[in-house]
């Protein structure tokens, strides 16, 4: 397991002209990734997790805050550098299943609309490919305009594998 890569840490300038902190996701940040998913609308909560979920469980909280840094990764983007609350995140996590790693992002929802989702999308991938990863997988609701047209938009290959439990499996390709 791969120590803390602070290298990744980074101010960005959003499409409004705000700066955000950038890093990769921590340990200790489970309260802050609880209250960014208490701050989400419950449609943003759906597209992200594909189904109505009332909070957001034990298990999911340390197992996106429990990460190798190689196998599973995670920014967050934060106001603030040394403290939360937390607007962003996005991870990708490798799924032995499909052999490649799956992609995820949430922005809460007063902080959609200003590039962070496009600025994740760029820079978790480019990540994944440092690890070794060339081919990502995304799980995302049809009706989930914003995500389809992030990955269009992003230069990269996108193809639609199949239907899944009535979301789009995507191959993301880098």
């Amino acid at each position: 397991m791969e120590s803390y890569p602070s290298r990744y840490e980074e101010w960005v300038e959003l499409r409004n002209g705000r700066k955000v902190f950038l890093r990769p996701v921590k340990e200790t940040d489970g309260p802050l990734l609880v209250d960014l998913f208490n701050k989400m609308s419950p449609s943003s909560v759906h597209l992200r997790f594909l189904s109505p979920l009332p909070q957001l469980p034990d298990q999911l909280v340390y197992r996106f805050t429990h990460l190798d840094y190689v196998k599973d990764f995670g920014l967050v983007a934060l106001i603030n550098e040394d403290s939360g609350p937390i607007i962003g995140v996005a991870r990708y996590a490798y799924d032995p299943e499909t052999g490649m790693p799956e992609f995820a992002v949430a922005v809460r929802d007063d902080w959609q609309g200003n590039s962070l989702g496009s600025i994740f999308l760029a820079r978790v991938i480019t990540v994944g490919k440092e690890n070794g990863y060339s081919r990502f997988s995304a799980m995302v609701d049809p009706q989930n305009r914003t995500m389809m047209h992030l990955f269009k938009r992003s230069g990269y290959g996108i193809k639609t594998i199949r239907m899944e439990q009535g979301a789009y499996f995507l191959e993301i390709q880098s």
